[in-house]
């Protein structure tokens, strides 16, 4: 009769009874337990910091929309500087788009005029 079921062996080769396998499943199974606690409780200080970032956020962009807004009413005679990353967040000039329309537009003439030559 041939047993399919393989004794577990520790790293030295011999071969663990029944109690010690049984011991060592417990201890995988607690350490994995306390694994699954502390991933939740990194989980609950990234939700944490996660909002408060985005209260921080929300906070900024109503500044911003303030300032933005008494700029543009003029009611504030200092003129407001922006940092270099709201400068760049603004509108793109009409530079780009008009050179990949000429460049594509080039593209698919010169490949129209190899598919003509076959």
């Amino acid at each position: 009769m041939s047993d399919d079921w393989e004794k577990p062996y520790e790293d030295e080769g011999v071969t663990l009874g029944p109690e010690d396998a049984l011991r060592q499943e417990i201890e995988k199974s607690k350490t994995l337990k306390v694994e699954k606690l502390q991933l939740k409780d990194t989980i609950e200080k990234l939700e944490a910091e996660n909002d408060a970032l985005s209260k921080t956020n929300q906070s900024l962009e109503q500044k911003l929309n303030s300032l933005t807004g008494q700029s543009a009413e003029g009611g504030n005679s200092d003129p407001v500087q922006y940092s270099p990353i709201f400068q760049a967040a603004q509108a793109p000039s009409m530079g780009w788009p008009v050179f990949l329309l000429v460049f594509n537009l080039a593209a698919a003439g010169i490949l129209l005029i190899f598919l003509l030559k076959q």
